[in-house]
Formats: structure tokens, sequence, C-alpha cells
């Protein structure tokens, strides 16, 4: 196969990531293993792949999750797909902090992107670092699209319209019912709003949701 032929059924390769997203997580993802350092593929779980199908069909997910079950690898993933696959889009992370949201934008999303398995799938992406030098926001070129960190509140989203907001460990932000009433309106407008953490009580965004509709365990 020659270096055009190759570079032509990377191409074919890509529209197929780009036309079902579990595909593009299990062929090209690598994570890795905070606790050895391993690199590790995208595992191959029924919930996960289950997740992913949510994330891709509707508009508001609430995620209640315990740790080690790869749900922040799994948003953070989806902040990249979206990025790097679809123009202009405007996607926050928020956290109790900007160096958290930061973690994630620099530990898994510019991790995923420069650890895909096929090099010459890799987008360029342009980097601004925080005041603690973590990789805070990146924009694809490709695509003009970007994944911000921000902290918690609800100053950067009524400054800047959102086409996706994910809302990490929602029940350790204390602001976080200003930023949810922040976000309300761009999500009638078609944005979409990810939310998930783990448990801190029986309150929280989350924790009210979860109570609505009878789900205790997790608090």
């Amino acid at each position: 196969m020659t270096a055009g032929e190759y570079k032509s059924l990377l191409f074919e390769i890509d529209k197929e990531y780009m036309e079902d997203p579990w595909v593009w997580f299990m062929c090209e993802l690598q994570t890795q293993d905070e606790a050895s350092q391993a690199m590790l593929g995208w595992p191959d779980k029924d919930y996960l792949h289950d997740l992913i199908w949510v994330l891709n069909h509707e508009q508001a997910v609430f995620i209640p999750k315990s740790r080690r079950m790869m749900v922040s690898w799994t948003m953070a993933a989806w902040a990249v797909y979206k990025a790097r696959y679809w123009p202009h889009h405007a996607i926050f992370i928020q956290s109790e902090t900007e160096e958290k949201a930061a973690f994630i934008t620099d530990k898994r999303c510019a991790y995923l992107e420069n650890n895909l398995r096929e090099p010459l799938l890799r987008r360029k992406y342009k980097p601004i670092r925080t005041h603690q030098g973590l990789i805070g926001r990146i924009t694809y070129e490709a695509t003009d699209s970007y994944v911000w960190a921000i902290p918690q509140g609800d100053d950067v989203i009524r400054s800047f319209t959102f086409s996706i907001l994910i809302m990490d460990e929602s029940e350790f932000q204390p602001e976080g019912p200003k930023a949810l009433v922040s976000a309300l309106p761009t999500l009638e407008k078609g944005a979409q709003l990810i939310v998930a953490s783990t448990s801190n009580g029986p309150q929280g965004i989350l924790a009210d949701v979860c109570n609505d509709i009878g789900f205790v365990k997790f608090v």
C-alpha cells in the first residue's frame, strides 16, 4: 500500500469514527491508570457503551457515579470527540476550581488526543495554559472548536454561549445551583448539559435529581 493509499484509507476510517463514537473510543483511545501509570486501551464495558449512546442522543444527562468507573474519562473523551469532529463548538468543563477543571483538560482531554493509537489521526490543537501550568483550554485548528476548563459559578456561563457544559463533581461545587440556573436558557436553545458527581451527602444538584426520581442509593 502506498503512502497516498494509506492516507486515503485513514480518511475513510476517520469518517466512520465521526459517525459512530463508540468505534472511535474502542479503536483509537488510550487511557492511563494513575496507580500504575500503565497505558490502557478503552475498556469494552456495556455500561460505557450505553453511556456513550446516551451522550450521543440526549440533551441533558445526569450521572451519579462511583470512582474508577471511567465516567470522568468518558466525559473528557466526549468533549474531545465533539471538538475534533464538529465545527464551532464551545465546550466547557466546570469543576470546583479552575485547577481541578484543568486537570481534566490537561490529563484527560489533551492526553487522549496526544495518544491516539494511529498517530496520523491525531489533530492539531492550540493549548492555553493556566497559571498553574496545566492546559486549561485546547482549540482545534480544523474545527475551531474548543474545550475550556472553568471554575464553579455562573460568570463564564453568563458571558459565553456554550454548546456543551460538563459539570464534573457537581456536588462539590457550592455555586453549582447558580451555574445550573444560568445554563438553563442555553440548554433550552439546544445546547447539551452533562452533570456528573460522586455523592457528597443528601444535598446537591445531582442529589436533588436522584431524590426526585426515587434513586436513593446515590446519597
